[in-house]
């Protein structure tokens, strides 16, 4: 069997089981792509997988490559459990979402913690806060801010925010724009201006059960007056919804 075979034939099979299913609930909505965390979680009982093929590059290096793995599993009425693997990082998150008190607002909260592959022990922790706010038009804006705890004393805490925009082409196609930064809680440590990143990109929900993306982004450091790039990424995932 031919390595295309391989993957085309299980694609298939998940496309077509997830099309059979897909009238029961509403379109998938997921944490990919961006930086930003998701605001509502996964309907009860229901198992999500979002994973993407992720190629970085900056001056000087050579071009890296990682398939970052995500599940995600509705639990209880706005609450799921998720299990992500990147870069030799192992992640478990618990997600509380879909709180709203104002029309089109939405917010949830995001509780992580990480290990490396093969240790034992705990690297850091982690608490996001992402909030989203959908126009009547279809236009919406989205971010989160977070903060990040290590057990290693000598490296300080990290805060990092997000923001992004994004609309729909039509019922399937949708596109986003986000710019998003991390920096040291403590102010002193942020001797110059920290690097900031942009992303950009579309999805394509195939299904309410199946969504394709594509994006791309950049990376940017202050030298002197100046900005200069200092990372590019490409990235491309794919993300499907199961019921238990």
């Amino acid at each position: 069997m031919k390595y295309k075979d391989i993957i085309t034939l299980p694609l298939l099979v998940i496309t077509i089981f997830c099309q059979l299913v897909g009238e029961d609930y509403g379109p998938i909505g997921t944490s990919r792509p961006g930086a930003a965390n998701p605001t509502s979680s996964v309907p009860t009982g229901l198992y999500q997988f979002e994973m993407g093929t992720n190629l970085e590059t900056s001056p000087g290096r050579d071009t890296t490559f990682t398939i970052p793995t995500l599940l995600r599993m509705g639990i209880y009425k706005n609450v799921e459990l998720q299990v992500a693997y990147a870069s030799k990082y192992l992640t478990l998150a618990l997600l509380y979402g879909g709180i709203g008190v104002i029309k089109g607002l939405e917010n949830s909260i995001i509780l992580t913690t990480s290990l490396t592959e093969n240790n034992d022990d705990l690297t850091e922790y982690s608490t996001f806060f992402p909030i989203s706010y959908s126009f009547q038009d279809g236009f919406s804006i989205w971010g989160q801010l977070a903060g990040t705890f290590f057990n290693n004393k000598e490296i300080d805490p990290i805060i990092n925010y997000s923001l992004a925009v994004g609309n729909s082409f039509n019922n399937k196609t949708s596109w986003f724009f986000e710019a998003y930064q991390s920096r040291f809680m403590k102010q002193s440590k942020n001797i110059n201006d920290p690097p900031f990143s942009i992303d950009y990109g579309i999805t394509y929900l195939s299904d309410n059960n199946i969504q394709f993306d594509l994006s791309m982004g950049l990376t940017f450091e202050k030298d002197d007056a100046d900005y200069i790039e200092t990372l590019r990424f490409l990235e491309w995932g794919f993300s499907f919804r199961l019921p238990k």
